[in-house]
């Protein structure tokens, strides 16, 4: 199971590429003329190159713009972007891939901008790609200018050393002269605003604000959404867990034997979902916690019972990817990484001669490692039915035999949030 759930991850990328989504959307033609249609939505981790575009939902042939053949492009009430041809910083900018010394290299590129804000004043863009993210201001003229941003490593000679250099990490955030100037130009004496600029980071939410207060509010994006990025979940289900008491015996030959204790079980859950894109919420990074239980009772070949309850929380990271997605109805695939904490009750262990004299039970490991992989169905983004299998896991640590639970489950969550 260990393998399936290896391939999934190997899989789920092409899985992705795959699927089309289109929505109801515009392109702006060079010659300002705008065209409604269709266009295909998708995460956009990065900034499209190229778009693809139909008049009609249904039509087989797809259009696709890139940066030169339109000016502009949107997702009617979601995203606005913009065409851009110029000089572009092409510095790294994420640690550890950054240059050594201030590197401010541009090149001349053709590319997408996303609307992040606008206003009466300023409207601010982002763009991003394999090299670094960006951020631009374009005023009411249309003058675009990049905020500049710099980080990279600054050679400190080790005086102890004359050989040994330590790399340093620095920054330069000329953006806050750039913004500072605009506050000036746009809101004159405003302090406070200046010590906004003076105390924010690189980062898109600090800059929107900034943004929005020289422009007074964001007035120009009146009809886009904001849909949440996050939304709370709850739910309930059952378990089928079987535990396996797996041992070797060496006598002449070693001899092995398996043994299956089955428990069906109550399984609460509560957690987060984090959307790559909130618009599209195809691609989800679920965080959950789950509480379970079990009870093992084994009877070896060798006249001994063994059992012990076992309650259990885990924690489980994962990946979903919403195969089908509409807002009626959304089918998906799921793998994750659950990590557990144990705890154990009315330990058992005797020799059925002698049920009077107890032998000390085993010690069974507090932590321990499980790999769900989940299929489900969402009606109306508010109700979510599943399947989950967690193959055997072990979470005992003796030589010559192993106690591994496997599990399915169903489970019903109630979805907070749109």
């Amino acid at each position: 199971m260990k393998l399936y759930f290896i391939l999934f991850f190997i899989a789920l990328p092409s899985i992705l590429f795959a699927q089309s989504n289109y929505q109801p959307g515009y392109i702006v033609k060079s010659n300002r003329d705008t065209v409604k249609g269709y266009i295909d939505y998708r995460e956009w981790d990065r900034t499209p190159k190229a778009v693809q575009f139909k008049v009609n939902k249904t039509d087989r042939n797809v259009s696709e713009f890139d940066p030169q053949s339109i000016r502009a492009f949107g997702i009617t009430g979601l995203e606005h972007y913009i065409s851009y041809t110029g000089l572009i910083s092409m510095d790294k900018t994420s640690v550890p891939n950054l240059p050594t010394g201030l590197d401010t290299s541009r090149a001349l590129q053709s590319i997408f901008m996303k609307r992040v804000t606008a206003g009466k004043h300023l409207a601010l863009y982002q763009q991003k790609d394999d090299t670094k993210n960006r951020l631009f201001i374009a005023d009411r003229s249309g003058n675009i200018v990049e905020l500049k941003y710099y980080q990279y490593y600054l050679d400190m000679e080790d005086k102890r050393n004359k050989d040994h250099y330590d790399n340093k990490v620095t920054e330069a955030t000329y953006y806050k002269g750039q913004l500072i100037y605009y506050a000036n130009q746009f809101n004159p004496g405003n302090t406070s605003l200046i010590n906004a600029i003076e105390q924010s980071g690189f980062v898109e939410v600090d800059l929107k604000n900034i943004v929005d207060k020289i422009n007074g509010g964001n007035v120009g994006l009146v009809n886009q959404q904001h849909k949440k990025s996050t939304r709370f979940f709850i739910g309930a289900g059952a378990n089928y867990t079987e535990s396996e008491f797996h041992a070797i015996i060496y006598r002449l030959e070693p001899v092995s034997y398996s043994i299956i204790s089955t428990t069906i079980s109550p399984k609460l859950n509560a957690g987060f979902d984090f959307f790559v894109n909130p618009n599209v919420q195809q691609l989800i990074i679920r965080t959950e916690l789950n509480l379970s239980y079990a009870s093992a009772k084994f009877t070896t070949p060798y006249n001994s019972f063994y059992s012990f309850n076992q309650y259990t929380a885990g924690v489980v990271p994962q990946i979903l990817f919403n195969i089908y997605n509409k807002n009626a109805f959304k089918f998906y695939i799921d793998g994750g990484l659950s990590l557990n904490f144990s705890t154990y009750s009315n330990y058992k262990l005797y020799y059925l001669t002698s049920p009077n004299d107890p032998q000390t039970p085993y010690t069974l490991n507090k932590y321990w490692a499980s790999f769900p992989l989940q299929a489900g169905m969402v009606f109306n983004k508010r109700v979510e039915l599943s399947f989950t299998y967690s193959g055997f896991s072990s979470y005992s640590s003796y030589d010559g035999f192993s106690i591994a639970n496997r599990t399915m489950s169903v489970g019903v969550k109630y979805l907070f949030g749109k």
